[in-house]
C-alpha cells in the first residue's frame, strides 16, 4: 500500500509543472492491443508553450487476458457454447494515466509525419470476479445442466455446455491495485490544427499488489505483466 500511494503522488507531481502556460488543448479516442488483451481510452493533451513537448491525461479500460487462454467446444454434449478452459476469473482494468511527449519531428500540415517520444506513468486498477459455466446434472436421467462456479478440478470439460452469463458472479469480486508505466514513439499525421491520427509502438509494464487470478493450473499467475502494445489514436479540436 505504501507503494502504491508513493506512485499516486508522484503522478500528481508529474502533472504539475504544466498545468500553467498552455498553448493548445486537444482530446483524443484511443485503441489499444497488447499480448495480455486490449484497451480503449480518451484523454486530453496539452502543450506548454516555448517546450516541444506535450502532456496527456486520460483513462483506459480494458480486458487482460492470459495469452495461454484457448476456446473450446464441447463436441459431446448437445448445444454446447464456446467456453476458455482453465480459466476461472474474468479481469478488467481500469488505468488512468498522464503522458509526457517530446516532438522530435515537427508535424506541421497534412502531408507532414511527426515523430515523437513518450513516456506515461499509469494506476492500473484491476477488478476479477469468477466465471460461472454449465455443467451437465448427471443425476438427472435426461439432459439438464446446472450453473455453477468453475472449477476444473471439480467439472471436467466433458461436462461442460458453455459459459453462462458475462456478468453472472461480478458482485463476487475483488478489486486489485497496481502500478505500471509506457514507454514508446508515435508517428503522427493528419489535418494538424483539426484533427490528426495518432500510430505508437511501445513497452508497458504493469506490477499489481497480488497474483491476477486468471487461470487454474498454472503455476502462478501474473502479478508482473511486461507487454508491447500498438495504439492507434485519433487527437481533434485544438485552440
Amino acid at each position: 500500500m505504501r507503494v502504491f500511494i508513493i506512485a499516486v503522488v508522484s503522478c500528481a507531481t508529474f502533472l504539475i509543472p504544466s498545468l500553467y502556460a498552455q498553448e493548445s488543448v486537444k482530446g483524443d479516442i484511443d485503441f489499444q492491443i497488447r499480448n495480455y488483451g486490449y484497451d480503449i481510452g480518451f484523454g486530453v493533451q496539452r502543450k506548454a508553450k516555448k517546450i516541444e513537448w506535450k502532456e496527456s491525461v486520460g483513462l483506459r479500460i480494458g480486458s487482460i487476458n492470459h495469452p495461454k487462454e484457448v476456446f473450446v467446444i464441447n463436441q459431446v454434449l448437445p448445444a454446447s457454447e464456446p467456453f476458455v478452459m482453465d480459466k476461472i476469473s474474468r479481469v478488467w482494468a481500469v488505468k488512468p494515466y498522464i503522458q509526457k511527449s517530446i516532438q522530435i519531428s515537427k508535424h506541421q500540415s497534412r502531408f507532414d509525419i511527426g515523430f515523437e517520444l513518450f513516456g506515461a506513468l499509469k494506476i492500473p486498477m484491476a477488478y476479477s470476479w469468477p466465471i460461472y459455466v454449465w455443467v451437465q446434472d448427471i443425476r438427472q436421467p435426461f439432459d439438464s445442466y446446472r450453473e455453477v462456479k468453475y472449477n476444473p478440478t471439480d467439472h471436467p470439460p466433458e461436462q461442460i455446455g458453455g459459459e453462462v452469463s458475462y456478468f453472472k458472479g461480478f458482485n463476487e469480486g475483488r478489486l486489485i491495485p497496481g502500478i505500471g508505466a509506457n514507454l514508446g514513439f508515435s508517428l503522427v499525421w493528419g489535418a494538424y490544427r483539426n484533427w490528426e491520427n495518432r500510430l505508437s509502438l511501445g513497452f508497458s509494464q504493469d506490477l499489481f499488489v497480488k497474483e491476477l487470478p486468471l487461470m487454474h493450473s498454472i503455476d502462478r499467475n501474473p502479478q508482473y505483466l511486461p507487454a508491447v502494445f500498438l495504439n492507434f489514436a485519433l487527437v481533434f479540436g485544438g485552440n
